[in-house]
C-alpha cells in the first residue's frame, strides 16, 4: 500500500487502531536504541578487560568500533547484529543484578535527556483527541508519558510488568487511554533484558494485546521485528477470530531493508484474510506529522502544542541570468509542453493504488493508468477497460489537468503518471528495453545491439584507435548469463515552474539480482568517462531518443492514434548554465 493511501485510510479510521512502538520511535527524542545500548556496553566491557581509558574510546568513531568489535569477535561473542547480542551484553555486564541494570537504564533513559519531536507530540495529540486509545511498546523510556503531559495535560496510565494484572481489566472496562510496556519499565526492577527474561512476555500484558487484537487494527512503527517472542505474540494474535478487523500496517523507513521476519508475518496475516501491508513512510516523526496535518477536528490550541516550531518564509532572490564564462552543460532537456488532456475513470468501488497496480499487472493492458486524486489514464479506451476490467468501470470521460507542472510537483502519483508515459513513448518503435528501477531506465536491447540506431553511442565510446565501443556484453567473472547494457535513466523534474527531462547515462545489469555482486565492474565502466566522453555519450542518447541534438523541438507521443494520447514537446538542445 502507498503511503498516501495508508494515511487516508488511517485518518478516516484512527480510533479503530492500536499502536505498537519500537526503539526507532524514541531515538529522535534523544533516547538510545537497543544498538546504542549494546555498543555502550561493549565499549565498557572492552575498556575494563583491556585496562583502557574509556574517555579515549568514542563509540561514534568507526576506528574505535572496528577495534572493539574485533575484540568481541576474538572472544567468540555473538556476531554483530545478531538477535542474541542484546541480552548477551546485558548478562555479561550485570549478571542477574537487576538493581545494577536498573541504575544503568535510569542513567541512560533519564527524562532530562528527552527532547520531544513532532512524532511523539502528534501521537499525544491523537491521544487527546481520543483517536489513539491503546499503545503497546517494547521501550522502557518515558517519552510518551512526557509527551502526553506536555502536549495534552494528560497523565497517561502506564502498565508494565509490575502492574500488568490491571492492563486486561482496563481494556475490558474501556478505561482508555492504555499504555502498556511489554518489556517493563526502567524505574522498576522487572525490566526484561536478560536472555532468561526474554523467553516469554509477561502473560497478562500478552493477554491484553491478544484480546485487543479482536477489536482494533494495528499500526507498527520503529520496530525491527527481531524479538522472536514478540513476533510469536503477533502470530498468536493473528489466529484469533476476527483478528485485527481494521487491518495491520507495518511502517518502515526503507522497504528495501525490511527484515524477513516482518515480510513473513505480513504474508501470514494476509493468509488469514487480514488487510495487512508494509508501508514505506519514512521516519516515525515523518509519518505522524503527515497524519496530524490531515486531521480536521484538532483545535488551534492543541495544534500549537503539537506544532511548536514556527516556520518563517525564506526569500532568496533568484540570481540574474548569466552571460559570462565558463559555460556548464547540464543533462536536462526542457519540456516545452506537457500533455493536459487525459481520461478520468469512475469505478464501481474505490480502488486503492495497490489494487490498480495489481489489476494492471494481471491484465497487461497497453494503457497508462494511475491512482491520484482520481483514476486517470492515457491510451485507447479499449485498453483502459482491459487494464482495470470492464466490469469495474462505470464511466470514462475527458479530464483536463490544469497545471501539469504543479501536479507533478505536489503529487508522486501524477509525477509517475507523466514519467511513465514519456518513458514508454521513447521506447516505442526503438530497440530499447524499458526497465522499472525506482524510476525508469532505458537500456540497449542486447539482441538488437547491431541496429544502426546505436551507432552514435558506439562512436561516443570509441577507443583511442577510433574503434567503435561495445554497448552490451556478458559480465566477466560473474554468474553465467549475467549481461550488461549501456542505458540511460530518465527523470522529469520541475524547476521555476518549467519541466525538464533529465538524462543520466548508466550501466544496466540483467538479472537485476546480480547487480550488487558486480559493483566493481560497473565502476570500471564509468571510470574513464571524463567530460569529453561524457559529452559525446549524452549527445548519443539524445540522438537515439529524439533524432538529433540541438535542432529545435520534437514531439514524443504515447499512442498517437488513441482517444487519449499523451503528447510531449521537447527541446533537443540541452540546458546550459553561465557564470
Amino acid at each position: 500500500m502507498s503511503e498516501l493511501d495508508f494515511i487516508q485510510y488511517f485518518t478516516a479510521n484512527a480510533n479503530q487502531f492500536m499502536w505498537f512502538l519500537g526503539a526507532g520511535t524514541s531515538r529522535t527524542a534523544g533516547m538510545p536504541t537497543a544498538m546504542d545500548l549494546i555498543w555502550d556496553l561493549k565499549v565498557k566491557y572492552y575498556c575494563r578487560e583491556e585496562n583502557q581509558d574509556i574517555k579515549n574510546h568514542d563509540i561514534n568513531n568507526e576506528v574505535v568500533k572496528k577495534r572493539v568489535q574485533s575484540y568481541m569477535d576474538s572472544k567468540n561473542f555473538p556476531k554483530l547484529w545478531s538477535p542474541e547480542e542484546y541480552s548477551f551484553y546485558f548478562e555479561l555486564t550485570f549478571g542477574t543484578d537487576y538493581s545494577a541494570q536498573q541504575k544503568y537504564l535510569l542513567e541512560q533513559l533519564h527524562r532530562d535527556k528527552i527532547s520531544l519531536n513532532i512524532g511523539h507530540r502528534a501521537l499525544a495529540g491523537l491521544v487527546a483527541l481520543k483517536k489513539s486509545r491503546l499503545i503497546f511498546t517494547t521501550n522502557f523510556d518515558e517519552v510518551n508519558e512526557v509527551a502526553c503531559a506536555k502536549v495534552a495535560g494528560i497523565s497517561i496510565s502506564t502498565f508494565n510488568l509490575e502492574g500488568s494484572y490491571a492492563a486486561l481489566d482496563a481494556l475490558n472496562a474501556d478505561q482508555f487511554p492504555i499504555y502498556a510496556k511489554i518489556h517493563g519499565d526502567f524505574k522498576f526492577r522487572s525490566v526484561k533484558n536478560l536472555s532468561s527474561d526474554l523467553i516469554s512476555n509477561d502473560e497478562k500484558i500478552q493477554r491484553c494485546f491478544i484480546a485487543a487484537a479482536t477489536r482494533f487494527g494495528l499500526v507498527l512503527s520503529g520496530y525491527s521485528g527481531r524479538d522472536n517472542n514478540v513476533m510469536s505474540m503477533f502470530r498468536e494474535a493473528v489466529t484469533q477470530n476476527n483478528a485485527f478487523p481494521a487491518g495491520i500496517f507495518w511502517t518502515v523507513t526503507d522497504i528495501k531493508r525490511v527484515e524477513p521476519a516482518i515480510s513473513d508475518f505480513i504474508l501470514f496475516a494476509q493468509s488469514k484474510g487480514i488487510n495487512a501491508h508494509i508501508i514505506e513512510t519514512g521516519t516515525f516523526d515523518s509519518t505522524l506529522s503527515k497524519i496530524w496535518r490531515q486531521l480536521t477536528d484538532k483545535s488551534d490550541e492543541l495544534n500549537k502544542q503539537v506544532n511548536t516550531a514556527s516556520a518563517l518564509e525564506v526569500k532568496i532572490p533568484m540570481g540574474s541570468k548569466g552571460t559570462g564564462f565558463p559555460v556548464i552543460r547540464t543533462n536536462a532537456l526542457e519540456i516545452k509542453s506537457l500533455p493536459q488532456q487525459c481520461a478520468v475513470v469512475s469505478t464501481t468501488s474505490q480502488l486503492t493504488t495497490q489494487e490498480v497496480k495489481e489489476l494492471l499487472s494481471r491484465n497487461k493492458a497497453g494503457s497508462i493508468i494511475a491512482r491520484a486524486d482520481n483514476i486517470v489514464a492515457w491510451g485507447e479506451i479499449a485498453e483502459i477497460k482491459k487494464g482495470l476490467g470492464e466490469d469495474k468501470i462505470v464511466e470514462i470521460r475527458n479530464h483536463v489537468i490544469e497545471n501539469p507542472c504543479n501536479m507533478i510537483t505536489i503529487s508522486t502519483s501524477y509525477h509517475s503518471f507523466f514519467e511513465r508515459a514519456l518513458a514508454v513513448a521513447l521506447c516505442d518503435g526503438r530497440p530499447i528495453s524499458l526497465k522499472n528501477d525506482f524510476g525508469f531506465v532505458l537500456a540497449v536491447n542486447p539482441s538488437q545491439a547491431g541496429n544502426a540506431i546505436f551507432q552514435p553511442l558506439k562512436d561516443a565510446l570509441a577507443d583511442n584507435q577510433g574503434r567503435p565501443g561495445y554497448i552490451t556484453g556478458f559480465v566477466p567473472n560473474a554468474v553465467q548469463g549475467t549481461v550488461w547494457s549501456e542505458a540511460v535513466r530518465i527523470k522529469i523534474e520541475i524547476r521555476n515552474n518549467n519541466a525538464y527531462i533529465l538524462l543520466k547515462p548508466t550501466t544496466w545489469i540483467e538479472p537485476v539480482v546480480e547487480r550488487q555482486n558486480v559493483q566493481e565492474f560497473i565502476k570500471g565502466k564509468r571510470k574513464y568517462r571524463y567530460n569529453p566522453k561524457a559529452f559525446r555519450v549524452l549527445d548519443a542518447w539524445i540522438t537515439i531518443l529524439f533524432g538529433s541534438v540541438g535542432k529545435g523541438e520534437v514531439e514524443v507521443v504515447f499512442q498517437k492514434e488513441a482517444e487519449y494520447p499523451a503528447v510531449f514537446k521537447i527541446n533537443t538542445r540541452t540546458s546550459y548554465s553561465r557564470k
